[in-house]
């Protein structure tokens, strides 16, 4: 039961740090389009220290925080259930997001200049939607 716990408080702490740096890079990516391009220097060393961030920190943290969960299921014995297939459906889409996210930064700083999907100017709010209802989904198990 203790290695459980420590798993589940390694998750939790995981996923939080996945979560806030995909909110980083959404931050980031929409004030880089509305930063003037006199003060284009600055912008670029400030998302390349986000982009160190993003590959040092939130990537492997989405990488623990999938190994933790799928850990958590099997040493929790759970039955398949809907809440847990559709919070993975959640969890995949936060992935795909990270992805697109991961190689918009990437190609714009090689660029210098935005070269992002449409899709990633919802990427905050579809991140805490995300996150809000996979929550939901494994804690109350509505399904």
């Amino acid at each position: 039961m203790m290695t459980y716990m420590l798993i589940k408080a390694l998750h939790i702490v995981v996923m939080t740090l996945w979560i806030g740096g995909m909110l980083i890079l959404a931050v980031a990516m929409t004030a880089w389009q509305k930063a003037p391009a006199a003060g284009m220097a600055s912008s670029v060393r400030l998302l390349e220290a986000i982009s160190g961030w993003n590959r040092k920190v939130t990537l492997p943290a989405m990488i623990l925080t999938w190994i933790t969960g799928v850990a958590l299921t099997m040493m929790g014995n759970w039955p398949p259930s809907a809440s847990l297939l559709l919070k993975g459906v959640f969890v995949l889409g936060l992935s795909a997001l990270h992805g697109m996210q991961s190689g918009a930064m990437r190609r714009s700083l090689a660029q210098n200049t935005l070269i992002a999907p449409a899709i990633l100017r919802h990427a905050a709010a579809f991140t805490l939607i995300a996150l809000l209802a996979s929550v939901v989904l494994v804690e109350l198990k509505p399904l």
